[in-house]
């Protein structure tokens, strides 16, 4: 081989060399030398969407916030937003189409426990992580199991805990009910429920349901009349919680009604025709108008900055789909230019590094994959008294 030869081959080996050393080290799907891709599948259509639409806004709110400072190393972030109604089988599609186009780095933001069951296993098998759901359910936190999800919320045994103790600790109740949605987020909380009342020797007195995305609930409050209940919980999203819980009152009930964070206690409270104390509600995010909150403060900031296609009420969905956007660009900024799937889920979740957003922390456990324990309590009187657990 001449001199030149020789040359020429060495110059661009060492130029393939130098463009290895500068690429990520292998290449994840949704990365591009420009952009970083994420896909979320959730509810923007059907009596649940404000949810689904919220949680995007806040996302897109943090993704828009990065995206003017220059992206992530130089890297714009996107968003593709499928719409499920909130219902199984389209999730299930919306996450077979992400695996078969392969074109994101991860799926964020998902809204419920029945279409995060669904897309679960599918996301699992294509090793694609699978971050920030809009659910408390147990099984997204079996970390063994599915080591490809991350949660930045508390669990819904957790708010069950806290629902039940202040209940009859702090309230005296001792009669029991439940009203569920009948799918995988209803009954799940319903087992939750009976494990946290065993623990108290407690029973539950009475139990009915009624169909996911259907206002047609009355009949299953009727089914309680009989059981001379004290307290009861409702499972399920504002629409169905706020029409069961009208006609409680307008019938001369005098239950507590405890209700979960997936309602929005904001969302819940506009469709109540008398809030009172008897109504409370978790929450696992801060007050979202609270702005002694440095990240409550950022987040307002950044709404109000935001194109007006994303203008949205400062409220805890739009604030917990900001926190994560936030984290998510936290855990890219950690990285580097190590792109992969798997150097993501290892700093997402290392507990050696807690992330600090503002003033909100999400810290993983060693071999857990839930960043959060927060809860707040909220009676929906007058004075709207709250109630916080400081974990």
């Amino acid at each position: 081989m001449s001199l030149l030869n020789k040359l020429t081959s060495t110059g661009i080996a060492s130029c393939l060399i130098l463009l290895v050393l500068t690429l990520p080290s292998a290449a994840a799907p949704g990365v591009t030398d420009s952009t970083i891709v994420f896909g979320q599948t959730a509810c923007f259509s059907g009596p649940n969407k404000n949810l689904g639409l919220w949680y995007r806004a806040g996302i897109l709110t943090a993704f828009q916030e990065q995206n003017d400072r220059g992206g992530v190393y130089g890297r714009l972030l996107r968003l593709i937003s499928l719409d499920d109604a909130y219902e199984p089988d389209l999730a299930a599609a919306n996450a077979e189409r992400f695996v078969s186009e392969n074109n994101m780095f991860a799926v964020i933001g998902g809204v419920g426990t029945p279409t995060a069951k669904r897309i679960v296993p599918v996301l699992r098998t294509a090793q694609i992580p699978f971050v920030g759901p809009f659910t408390g359910a147990d099984f997204l936190r079996e970390a063994k199991k599915y080591p490809h999800i991350i949660n930045l919320r508390a669990g819904y045994f957790d708010e069950i805990y806290e629902l039940v103790h202040h209940m009859i600790d702090d309230l005296g109740k001792s009669r029991f009910g439940i009203i569920y949605q009948d799918d995988a987020f209803g009954r799940s909380v319903l087992r939750n429920y009976k494990e946290i009342l065993d623990s108290r020797d407690l029973p539950i007195l009475a139990k009915t349901s009624y169909s996911r995305n259907t206002h047609a609930v009355h009949a299953s409050l009727f089914a309680l009349d009989k059981a001379d209940l004290d307290a009861i919980l409702i499972v399920g999203a504002y629409a169905a919680n706020a029409e069961i819980i009208n006609l409680a009152n307008s019938l001369g009930h005098k239950y507590i009604i405890a209700n979960l964070s997936f309602v929005l206690s904001r969302e819940l409270e506009k469709r109540i025709h008398s809030p009172s104390d008897r109504i409370v509600v978790t929450e696992v995010m801060p007050d979202a108008q609270n702005l002694d909150s440095q990240i409550v403060r950022q987040f307002q900031q950044a709404i109000r900055l935001s194109s007006e296609d994303h203008q949205h009420p400062f409220n805890e969905v739009c604030l917990e789909g900001y926190i994560l956007g936030r984290y998510l660009i936290a855990v890219l900024d950690r990285m580097g230019n190590e792109l992969t799937r798997e150097q993501f889920l290892k700093d997402a979740m290392s507990p050696a590094k807690p992330f600090v957003i503002g003033d909100w922390v999400i810290h993983f456990k060693s071999g857990e994959n839930a960043g959060s324990s927060y809860i707040r309590l909220i009676h929906l009187g007058d004075d709207h008294s709250e109630k916080e657990n400081h974990p």
